[in-house]
């Protein structure tokens, strides 16, 4: 590792470099480790001032309106989220790519030309500094996406999404850390070349992984929304981690083309980028954004499916809940299974049908998920690494990838995979005899994982909650309810039984003390390709809980 090590140094004193000296903040003014929480750290360090504070702290569609109507410049509001990307790196070490530079200079050029359009915007997404996973690649800018061997490779063109991101006025500020390789099976975001990234909330958990430097940056304000990918809950895992919004939209619905990855090849189980954000409009101005581009004039495998508002607003259509509490394998921990009943109870409040749904074949999921991810017998990784000498990270799943299968039994495989996606749509159909209405549920609501954010370096080795939807490519959003562990409602349930040895383990690891202040999600999933209903039955489930505290 003495190639490689010594070449991440040589990174990392670059990357320190490219913040300026007056953004950092003196080592003695930093939290110490004893406080975990460091979400409002931002406020208080003096590198941002008041009116930066404003802006940093303004939703999504408010900064947009702003931004749009030219109340707020293009330069002063992507300083403001600079500067708050800088203090979140100290804070978590969350960034890869750091080019606040050519941000600034976009941001003056984004200027000059809506003065010289007459004060209108060049695009929806005008003056919006957006912060992008390190694999999205950028003309001129190194993509090494956290592996030693890729180091010093220069991008030598943009990725579709950031075409599209740019033709709508975006600004690009940062890219962001993520687990070794995108191995999101290990749940947290550690490499050799970037290192490890902690939770904002609680800095003794992670910010999950492989996306986990987009949650945490996004967590504290650094960015407007982010953008993540997601093989197995690599989105949703650290929106839920983080108290976010993140959707997992279905296979190419957005714009993949262009991006650096792992696993290339891989078609049986593939990845699908998607938003992080503070704010469900940060979604919703992201998604329209992206689909308004047209992606599929870029991207070979997008469809051609414009935005449908009126998917979105569902004005004639009242959404019909199903709700799974746990897979009957593994029982999530007792605050996630809180979060849960309250989004269930406030719709129901609401008015909302609301019906109970087994899960289904879960274990045949879980054996068949883990055998299309290894199905190379773990070749491309081993090819990968053994340009620099870069060992495996420690908590990377290997079960299974001592077999590599032939061409003739990658096709089998797929051929379970297709009929395991028929059954589940015909087992979705049959809701339809548990609704009132004779019709299937329109979303399904069920925990995003089984623990809020897990304590760095002990992930329990369990990705059904997520990872079951990619298999059966269905959207999936994961919803904050503005809650977090609270140890008088989120005793240790010491009068449950564990239903295997994996479960025992999974219900040892929980303690509310340790998961202190660790936020709590939900987590829905919509029908294939219908993302903006998703968003919308979203609205729905906000509107339900807000209503529900009052």
């Amino acid at each position: 590792m003495t190639r490689s090590s010594e070449a991440s140094k040589a990174k990392k004193a670059a990357q320190a470099k490219a913040i300026p000296p007056e953004w950092y903040i003196p080592k003695d003014k930093l939290p110490p480790e004893s406080v975990k929480n460091v979400t409002g750290f931002y406020r208080t360090c003096g590198v941002l001032n008041q009116s930066e504070i404003d802006i940093v702290d303004l939703q999504p569609d408010v900064l947009l309106s702003k931004l749009a109507s030219g109340s707020l410049t293009a330069l002063e509001t992507t300083i403001a989220f600079c500067k708050a990307a800088a203090v979140a790196h100290q804070l978590t070490n969350c960034l890869t790519e750091i080019f606040f530079d050519r941000a600034i200079e976009r941001a003056k050029y984004l200027d000059e030309t809506f003065k010289k359009n007459g004060n209108k915007p060049i695009g929806p997404l005008h003056g919006c500094p957006i912060s992008l996973k390190d694999q999205f690649q950028i003309k001129g800018i190194e993509c090494n996406m956290g592996i030693a061997a890729w180091l010093g490779e220069i991008s030598e063109r943009d990725s579709v999404l950031v075409t599209i991101l740019n033709d709508a006025g975006a600004v690009l500020h940062c890219r962001t850390n993520v687990s070794q390789a995108l191995m999101f099976q290990f749940g947290e975001t550690d490499n050799y070349v970037y290192g490890k990234t902690c939770n904002p909330y609680n800095r003794t958990l992670t910010c999950g992984g492989s996306s986990g430097g987009e949650g945490a940056l996004v967590a504290l304000h650094g960015s407007v929304f982010g953008v993540g990918t997601d093989l197995g809950g690599s989105v949703r895992i650290p929106a839920c981690y983080q108290g976010l919004f993140g959707l997992r939209p279905s296979l190419h619905r957005f714009p993949y083309a262009g991006a650096r990855n792992t696993l290339l090849g891989l078609e049986g189980i593939a990845s699908a980028l998607g938003p992080l954000s503070r704010s469900l409009d940060g979604i919703t101005a992201f998604s329209k954004s992206v689909i308004d581009g047209e992606p599929w004039l870029l991207d070979p495998k997008c469809p051609e499916i414009p935005w449908r508002q009126d998917m979105l607003e569902m004005k004639d259509k009242k959404p019909v809940f199903g709700v799974t509490y746990w897979d009957e394998i593994a029982m999530p921990h007792p605050p996630m299974r809180r979060a849960l009943s309250m989004t269930v109870d406030a719709l129901k409040k609401a008015g909302y049908e609301v019906v109970e749904v087994k899960p289904f074949k879960v274990a045949e999921a879980v054996s068949l998920v883990g055998e299309l991810y290894s199905s190379d017998g773990g070749e491309d990784l081993r090819r990968t690494f053994a340009k620099s000498g870069e060992p495996w990270h420690p908590l990377i799943l290997t079960a299974g990838m001592d077999k590599k299968l032939s061409v003739w039994e990658s096709w089998q495989l797929n051929l379970k995979k297709d009929d395991f996606r028929e059954a589940y749509l015909n087992y979705w159909n049959k809701t339809r005899e548990l609704t009132s209405t004779g019709k299937p549920i329109d979303g399904l609501l069920l925990p995003p994982s089984v623990s809020t954010a897990h304590v760095l370096d002990k992930w329990h080795q369990y990705l059904p909650y997520t990872a079951f939807f990619n298999l059966v490519d269905l959207p999936a959003m994961v919803i904050p309810v503005n809650a977090s562990v609270d140890p008088e409602l989120d005793p240790v349930d010491t009068s449950y039984q564990p239903a295997s040895d994996l479960d025992a383990a999974i219900q040892g690891c929980y303690s509310p003390e340790v998961y202190e202040n660790a936020p709590l999600t939900v987590q829905l999933v919509g029908r294939r390709l219908r993302e903006e209903e998703v968003i919308g039955m979203t609205r729905h489930v906000v509107k339900a809980l807000e209503a529900s505290k009052v």
